[in-house]
């Protein structure tokens, strides 16, 4: 990503001193709609928000807990300050990504001289906050004082897990009574939208949220204690504490770059290694044999697909066995008992690949055969365009030197690394994933990390974190409204890896192949669905192929024509060569959906290819229906889409 070098108007110096509380502070969005204020009435920050004139967030508590009560606060120095930017990420959604913003940095001490930094930001988008503790006085913190009061007649869409299933149609504030995984979004009374959520961590806790006594929005922060301050710092710095608002939901959809800004920028001249694109995973396609990985990198090639990932077993099992369950496994998977090759396997060493029969779980009735030459299969790759991505287990990076096995990893050849089950929550965790990335980066290995994980917009320092799980993917065998309430909760806070399938069940065929356009992600890993190209029923390869084949993770521009979180989105996304693919994904309603085509060119004509849902379901499966005709700019177009249904498009 190049810095786009528009002017910033940088620290104007507002006020020194202690703040009159007589006359909070302010500090707007650059459109004026977003108005956050400061106030620190009897020494204890508070501050509220209004949006277009209306309150959305009440007087909120400010402030970091720690062991010992630090009292009053008096403002020891406040500037304000501005920034109008832009960017061009390395990969995304759009070619260049606006970062105007209003801010207000304010600095406290209490009456023992313990300082407290807070850093606001308020964008067209949203706004958000950070403290900086004290790095030398403050070693301890057992939670925040932050609350987010907003009204109590919003809908809320929340989680326990983060793979758990979102409600439909979301429940009210006050019937949330679970801490809730980040982003939570609701919709307020009169139709606008918002999502709070976090960004930047660093050496800190991750959050999740809960509901106070006094019905705010809290965040759930583990104690936490730092043996040292930073090197050279003052004040260390806590994550984003944000807010998106939005008019509609197809507005909060287009700004999910929010998150973004709210990370600082790497050297992207260093990364111009990473290629987005398709990814096809063997899990639940194939095994771990030549025969079988060779044709299924012929099938990425024919089908405009990058990467292959090769999932768990291929080094052996997920950890190294005990004899006892050593012995739990053989009973679990008596035809394989007396296999000469499995037992070598349950000493896993990920600087090498095991050959013959993997277990899986102890406790589980699996297994996988393993029968591959690592370098071979890289090379084969090459050939074809190709890249080989291989899994990798939270024990296995934790139990080896990554900055001694991710080289032996370069010098294979690989394009990329799955980790999974990876540790999240703790500061540790948090380091220690930063630190995965960046090493990753240092010898040309793309993440997509799997499980608990929740990404908090480093992929913009990180652009080689392709993909991120933190979510309930289509594994889960969720409902499909599931995949109509993701755009507008969990993917607002980064590419997604829900390893669609190209083909599920109880969904139409458009509606699986619009999730690569609806959700964004620089690369898509398709778990299941390389068999239907010789299946003769319903769930197989028609006329389809043709948008499968071309539609990529690329674009310039992004557009959401129509959303309703829970019910539909319809969204297009364009390519730098100036065409428009069109995902539209329905929930469990039919609808037919009519959008406008102003986003195309004026006076330009365009071929429009688009496959619908067919009008009567094949079992579990419902075939897609092509029609071409011409557009224009003027026109006008219905998409009808069955229950659990969908359409896809490309405009020429």
């Amino acid at each position: 990503m190049r810095k786009i070098l528009t002017l910033l108007n940088i620290l104007a110096l507002l006020c020194l001193g202690a703040l009159d509380v007589r006359a909070a502070e302010t500090v707007s969005s650059p459109d004026g709609k977003i108005v956050f204020t400061l106030d620190c009435a009897d020494g204890k920050p508070t501050f509220s928000v209004t949006y277009s004139g209306t309150q959305v967030v009440a007087p909120s508590a400010l402030g970091l807990r720690t062991p010992a009560d630090l009292g009053a606060w008096t403002v020891e120095k406040c500037e304000k300050a501005s920034a109008d930017t832009s960017w061009k990420p390395l990969w995304g959604e759009y070619a260049e990504i606006p970062d105007r913003h209003n801010d207000l940095n304010v600095t406290f001490k209490n009456a023992d001289s313990v300082t407290l930094g807070l850093e606001i930001r308020v964008y067209d988008e949203g706004f958000a906050f950070r403290y900086g503790r004290d790095a030398e006085k403050v070693l301890e913190i057992t939670g925040e004082q932050t609350e987010f009061r907003i009204p109590a007649d919003v809908r809320v869409f929340p989680i326990n897990s983060t793979e758990a299933t979102f409600p439909e149609d979301g429940i009210a504030l006050a019937d949330l009574n679970f801490t809730a995984f980040p982003p939570l979004t609701g919709k307020f009374a009169d139709g606008r939208v918002f999502s709070i959520m976090e960004a930047y961590a660093v050496d800190y806790p991750r959050l999740t949220w809960k509901k106070a006594e006094n019905g705010a929005i809290v965040p759930n922060v583990r104690k936490t204690t730092w043996e040292k301050a930073p090197e050279g710092a003052t004040l260390a710095w806590t994550p984003w504490r944000a807010m998106m608002l939005a008019e509609n939901e197809a507005r909060l959809v287009e700004h999910e770059y929010f998150i973004f800004n709210l990370n600082p920028p790497a050297d992207y001249s260093k990364f111009d290694w990473v290629k987005p694109g398709k990814t096809i995973s063997n899990e639940m396609n194939c095994g771990i044999t030549k025969k079988e990985l060779y044709s299924i990198i012929d099938f990425a090639a024919e089908n405009g697909i990058k990467y292959l990932q090769i999932d768990w077993g291929w080094y052996g099992t997920e950890y190294v066995y005990s004899d006892a369950e050593c012995d739990e496994w053989a009973r679990n998977n008596p035809q394989y008992a007396d296999d000469p090759t499995w037992r070598a396997n349950t000493r896993p060493d990920p600087r090498k690949v095991a050959q013959g029969r993997v277990p899986y779980f102890p406790r589980f009735k699996a297994s996988t055969y393993v029968d591959i030459n690592i370098k071979e299969l890289v090379e084969y790759g090459k050939s074809k365009g190709v890249g080989i991505c291989l899994y990798l287990n939270d024990r296995m990076i934790k139990a080896y030197d990554i900055a001694e096995l991710f080289p032996i990893y370069e010098s294979w050849g690989l394009a990329g690394l799955k980790p999974g089950f990876v540790a999240y929550g703790s500061a540790k965790d948090t380091n220690d994933l930063r630190r995965l990335a960046e090493v990753a980066a240092k010898h040309h290995l793309w993440l997509c990390i799997h499980d608990a994980y929740l990404p908090d917009g480093s992929m913009r320092e990180f652009p080689n974190v392709m993909n991120v799980e933190g979510g309930g993917g289509q594994e889960g065998n969720h409902p499909a409204f599931q995949d109509v309430v993701l755009p507008f909760t969990r993917y607002l806070v980064g590419p997604f890896d829900f390893t669609p399938a190209i083909y599920f069940h109880d969904r139409s065929n458009c509606h699986q192949l619009s999730l690569f356009v609806t959700f964004y992600a620089p690369s898509h890993v398709i778990r299941s669905g390389w068999g239907i190209r010789n299946n003769k029923t319903g769930n197989a390869f028609g006329s389809e192929k043709e948008w499968f084949a071309a539609v990529g993770s690329e674009w310039v521009d992004t557009k959401v024509l129509d959303a309703e979180i829970g019910r539909r989105i319809v969204t297009v996304r364009k390519t730098k060569e100036g065409e428009w693919f069109l995902g539209a994904t329905n929930g469990s309603q039919a609808v037919t959906s009519k959008v406008s085509l102003s986003f195309l060119d004026p006076d330009r004509e365009y071929e429009l290819s688009i496959w619908t849902d067919a009008p009567e379901a094949d079992g579990a499966y419902r075939a897609a229906v092509k029609t071409v005709k011409k557009v224009h700019s003027t026109d006008t177009l219905e998409l009808p889409m069955a229950e659990n249904g969908g359409a896809v498009a490309i405009f020429r």
